[in-house]
């Protein structure tokens, strides 16, 4: 019998600790594509939203509580991409990071609206995920703005008076950012002379390259994403088109695991680049560094970015109800951040600079930094 008791003590003492360590935890849902074709490209956020975490935690987390992250593959499928928005709602998350890829957002964008949950994207930047509700926000610019940014750069900087454009049909955002890029460009008065659709799997582009070459476009827009898009520049170098192609934030230095050397001289835009001159972008390269031994692309940082600025407004609502960290997010202004300072317009958009790379010497150079 004393036994019995004695089990009975220690078991309780034990679901004591186990509830109090529970309490003591917040959880926030992490939704990127861990497989998949977005996951090479996914690979950075997740590791920086990890790297974000860590650190808020050594700093003691959101209010006195430790951040616990839930992560879940989308498998960079939209359909996926719900499922897992309903699996965090159900997990009873106050928040979710994601996803990257905007067709992938949308589809998680309905069910987090209607659970009232805060979803920040660090990367989707299709002007239609933020309209989906006021509980969607992102951290990256919108391509309403990244497209006219290529555009006058290809028009005024780059001497471009033709162009032609090759749309993924998969993405919205590839079909969103050609919009806005074909709009501006002709504007400019420039000449679209050739735009071609083409699935994300394909693998032969020839014919399209062959009406392209025949036309003699300046230059070529392709707003893919890095596989698809350096599947073209490659066959394009192979078969002699020469000129510059440009793209949008999809594109990235996992390009040249792809392509090599054939992607040089090639444009596009991005949200930061750790030659950013900026005080705290530059404490946050050394800190990544030093744990993970370089870095080169932009994920990490909006990642980063997207933790802070979260762990900011459940401090100024101080409080951890979804309605009120919401409250709190929809008045950010001038959140210092590595990527920018982060104020949020009425759709929950952030108002900041784009910044324009250019592949060279195996890595991604700054060519110039553009305001909105």
């Amino acid at each position: 019998m004393k036994n019995f008791f004695y089990i009975m003590i220690v078991s309780c003492l034990v679901l004591s600790a186990s509830f109090s360590e529970a309490a003591e935890k917040v959880t926030i849902a992490s939704i990127f594509g861990k497989t998949g074709p977005s996951s090479h490209g996914n690979k950075g956020t997740i590791e920086g939203i990890r790297f974000a975490v860590q650190e808020l935690n050594q700093q003691g987390g959101l209010l006195g509580k430790q951040v616990e992250i839930l992560e879940y593959d989308n498998q960079s499928t939209p359909l996926h991409s719900k499922l897992a928005a309903e699996k965090a709602v159900k997990a009873g998350v106050i928040a979710v990071f994601g996803a990257n890829w905007s067709s992938n957002s949308l589809a998680m964008a309905p069910v987090l609206q209607a659970a009232k949950i805060p979803m920040i994207s660090p990367f989707s930047t299709n002007p239609d995920v933020t309209i989906v509700g006021d509980y969607i926000f992102r951290i990256c610019f919108i391509d309403s703005f990244q497209g006219p940014v290529m555009a006058r750069f290809a028009f005024q900087d780059l001497k471009a008076k033709t162009a032609a454009i090759l749309i993924n049909a998969n993405s919205r955002y590839s079909e969103g950012l050609a919009e806005f890029f074909n709009q501006c460009f002709k504007k400019q008065g420039g000449k679209i002379l050739f735009k071609a659709n083409y699935l994300q799997d394909a693998d032969d582009f020839t014919s399209y390259l062959r009406k392209i070459k025949r036309l003699h476009p300046d230059i070529v827009f392709v707003p893919g994403h890095n596989a698809d898009s350096v599947r073209i520049i490659k066959q394009a170098r192979e078969s002699g088109l020469s000129v510059p192609f440009l793209g949008g934030d999809g594109w990235g230095n996992e390009m040249y695991e792809y392509a090599g050397s054939a992607i040089h001289g090639n444009f596009y835009s991005g949200h930061w680049h750790k030659d950013n001159e900026n005080k705290k972008s530059r404490r946050f390269v050394e800190k990544y560094k030093k744990k993970f031994g370089k870095i080169e692309k932009s994920g990490p940082a909006l990642a980063y970015d997207v933790v802070f600025l979260f762990a900011d407004a459940v401090r100024r609502a101080d409080s951890l109800e979804p309605a009120k960290v919401r409250d709190a997010l929809m008045a950010t202004r001038n959140f210092n951040g590595v990527t920018g300072n982060i104020t949020f317009n009425h759709n929950g958009d952030p108002i900041k600079p784009a910044v324009i790379l250019k592949f060279d010497k195996g890595t991604s150079v700054y060519v110039k930094t553009v305001a909105p």
